[in-house]
């Protein structure tokens, strides 16, 4: 199976922009030499703070960082004495500031955009009726991505407004004026703009969405029960690589970083001429354009006409993905070596020249990912649960109702002989959970020997085998589940149902995404109201008696 492995985007931002137009990375997070906590480098090698945090913050982008503490995120200032911004701590999710803006989450609350004072811009609770899940944790070139709950993205301005509907498959991020995205209502690959307007169209299977570096991305293309890669242009146009190529890392304007079926790094040209052969261990594309190569734990440059430049072991690129974070930010940041002897590290430039503070610990990645609303519909949960049932139980299977009537109509009544339950379909539709199994329980046997002095036995599907208890089990989808809800759904119960729990009527949780409740006939109160139930039709299944009852909440049902 091969694998576009490739940048999903990167960031951090915050306050002002640099000179170029761009957020500027300007520390990274490191612990100095002979301290334990973190604090913040710039390239040259010097701290701004040493020894401040426990957890290993951000990195800083236009003057603002956050870092992991006590029940949540903060988010700082970048200071020799960092000081918090505003009433931004405890957030359960965080982004980075750029255009103005950063997104957090405070909990129990939607996706909210604040500016460096921490005052609210524009909060991201819903488009057109459907809540909104994710966005993306920074502004790339104008525009940031969100996922409403049903799994749709689109994208809004600084401003808050929705500048492309939510309808696509997978995230956008702008690092130039276009994306590739999969349009979810009509399946097509689709070229757009930052305002959601159609450039071209990719009329082939392929398997991967993407940004535009130099005016390209990379897809994987379903070929002939096969798959291979191509670089696609902002016009659309493909131009299809080798199928040698089993992996693509990065690219630019010319050249394709790649591996071969041995899973070594070479570089190619768009057309397939190699001009770095397939040898290294691994190739970075610097933010300078050269080539970083290693191979048997020796680091060199290498060049498209075979030449090879070596530098110090253990030398690496200062940030990940260096030269795609340098289409989105301006950053100092060259490479980073290890001393062999004392495994410190020290910042050098491209020429190796090593300068500033040892360092004990480092860390050059900067993400752009997504954060999560932390708002719970408590009122929606419920009301999905209590629309399952009314007065008489289950909707679909109400208490006292023959068991007969949910057999498999497939099997012979033979198949049910000494059985007390039933598994049974509930078919859902909810935001939240969906049914992921439900037992129907009885006190008596769902079919009987209807001739029980002959000398054969007669088995039929017994008129005393009702629907007296369930099982229901709600799969909670991933994220979805709280702690609290068995205490929440059995309150629902009880007050609109009058379901008195103990016993053998019980809600419960598995602590990670599934709720139970067993409640049997006995505990389920109704509802005041009576109504005239047909209760089994005598056509659905073999030997089955019809019965007509009049329900009531004060009464027991009998034959």
């Amino acid at each position: 199976m091969k694998t576009l492995h490739i940048l999903a985007a990167a960031a951090i931002a915050v306050g002002i922009a640099s000179c170029s137009g761009r957020p500027e990375i300007s520390y990274m997070p490191a612990v100095a030499d002979g301290d334990k906590n973190w604090g913040l480098i710039d390239a040259r090698g010097d701290f701004l703070f040493t020894d401040e945090f426990e957890n290993r913050p951000s990195a800083v982008v236009n003057g603002y960082f956050f870092v992991e503490e006590g029940d949540g995120y903060s988010v700082y200032k970048a200071e020799k004495s960092p000081r918090p911004v505003g009433d931004l701590t405890g957030l359960k999710d965080c982004g980075f500031f750029n255009d103005g803006v950063m997104a957090v989450v405070h909990p129990g609350e939607h996706i909210t955009f604040v500016d460096d004072k921490g005052n609210v811009k524009f909060t991201l609770d819903d488009v057109d009726g459907v809540s909104v899940e994710a966005a993306a944790n920074m502004f790339v070139n104008g525009r940031c991505a969100f996922r409403t709950s049903d799994d749709k993205w689109g994208a809004v301005d600084a401003q808050g407004n929705v500048v492309i509907e939510p309808k696509y498959e997978d995230m956008m991020t702008f690092v130039s004026d276009e994306a590739l995205v999969k349009d979810i209502n009509s399946g097509k690959w689709v070229i757009i703009d930052r305002n959601g307007n159609e450039i071209a169209e990719i009329n082939r299977d392929i398997s991967a969405s993407g940004f535009f570096i130099d005016g390209y991305t990379c897809v994987e293309i379903e070929d002939d029960d096969d798959s291979r890669y191509a670089m696609v242009d902002t016009k659309g146009e493909l131009t299809m690589l080798p199928r040698s190529v089993r992996e693509v890392y990065v690219w630019n304007d010319r050249y394709v970083v790649f591996a071969n079926s041995d899973y070594k790094a070479g570089v190619m040209t768009f057309d397939g001429e190699i001009k770095v052969r397939a040898k290294y261990d691994g190739i970075e594309l610097l933010a300078n354009g050269k080539f970083l190569a290693g191979r048997d734990g020796k680091v060199m440059y290498v060049n498209v006409n075979g030449d090879t430049e070596r530098l110090r072991d253990n030398t690496n690129s200062a940030i990940g993905y260096p030269y795609t974070l340098s289409k989105i930010f301006d950053f100092g940041f060259e490479l980073i070596t290890r001393d062999n002897d004392d495994d410190e590290y020290e910042m050098c430039d491209y020429s190796g020249e090593t300068h500033g503070d040892d360092m004990e610990r480092y860390k050059g990645h900067v993400y752009l990912n997504t954060v999560y609303s932390d708002y719970y519909d408590y009122d929606a949960v419920t009301r999905n649960l209590l629309s399952l049932f009314d007065a008489n139980g289950l909707s679909a299977y109400p208490f006292g109702s023959l068991m007969s009537r949910y057999v498999d109509s497939s099997r012979s009544t033979e198949w049910y002989r000494g059985d007390l339950s039933l598994s049974v379909n509930l078919s859902t539709d909810f935001r939240y959970f969906y049914v992921s199994s439900l037992t129907l329980g009885s006190d008596n046997n769902i079919v009987y020997d209807s001739t029980p002095y002959a000398s054969y036995y007669t088995w039929s599907f017994n008129p005393e085998s009702r629907v007296d208890s369930f099982t229901l089990a709600l799969k909670f989808y991933s994220g979805k589940y709280r702690e609290d809800l068995p205490e929440r759904l059995a309150d629902a119960l009880s007050s609109k149902y009058g379901v008195s729990f103990g016993g053998d009527n019980s809600v419960t949780g598995n602590g990670y995404d599934t709720v139970t409740l067993k409640i049997s006939r006995s505990g389920w109160g109704g509802a005041p109201a009576s109504r005239n139930v047909e209760i089994v039709d005598s056509a659905a299944v073999d030997s089955c008696v019809v019965v007509d009852v009049t329900w009531a909440a004060d009464s027991a049902m009998s034959m």
